[in-house]
């Protein structure tokens, strides 16, 4: 099973080649970087532009309008990632904020595609997904590797955890179930984990926001 650590921490060498480095969650809790998307906290991409050797990936703002895809991609690989991902994402927007969003544009299907075009400027591509809608939007985009997140969590309460995990895992399931080579994997936290133990769902590999236990 793959095991990766999503982490805005800069680390010095050795730097472990299991990291997705994303720079604009640094110093943030698991909860606040679900967020991080509506947090203007940096220039994300350019962070990046100026960081090398932080892992095997990157993790993009896809919806950047600013600079060229292919310049950008080009600099990633000089710097020595070899694949990027989709977050922040816009994924987790709903409502009035994801319809203004989606006019920059900011979407799950423009992030897609942004991950499409750095696999055809020889990059992996990693795309987080909510829904199996997005997910079947990220495989149209020819994206082999996808990552569930689970939403937006309360602490307390809510839906019982085994009926949100039986959920998920159906999920999983139908997506394994309608393309056999896709890979998924399951993005979680040690603050996800006491309420809700994504971890111990069936998928090909686990992603830990900062450090794994």
């Amino acid at each position: 099973m793959q095991k990766l650590t999503l982490t805005g921490h800069c680390a010095t060498a050795p730097v472990p080649r299991s990291r997705i480095y994303c720079p604009a969650l640094d110093g943030l809790t698991p909860r606040q970087a679900d967020l991080s998307f509506v947090m203007p906290r940096m220039d994300h991409n350019r962070a990046l532009r100026e960081t090398a050797n932080q892992g095997d990936w990157a993790s993009i703002l896809a919806s950047d309008p600013f600079g060229s895809t292919s310049a950008f991609f080009s600099r990633l690989k000089e710097l020595g990632y070899r694949g990027v991902a989709n977050w922040p994402s816009s994924i987790l927007l709903e409502g009035i904020l994801k319809e203004t969003m989606a006019t920059i544009p900011a979407t799950p299907e423009f992030e897609y595609d942004v991950l499409a075009s750095a696999q055809r400027a020889g990059l992996g591509a990693m795309a987080f997904f909510l829904s199996l809608q997005q997910a079947r939007a990220a495989m149209q985009a020819g994206i082999k590797r996808l990552v569930l997140h689970p939403g937006l969590l309360v602490s307390e309460g809510g839906i019982a955890p085994d009926m949100v995990l039986g959920s998920l895992q159906r999920l999983i399931n139908a997506l394994k179930s309608e393309a056999e080579t896709v890979e998924v994997l399951v993005y979680t936290s040690a603050w996800h984990e006491r309420s809700l133990p994504l971890s111990t769902l069936t998928a090909d590999g686990v992603i830990w926001f900062g450090d794994a236990p």
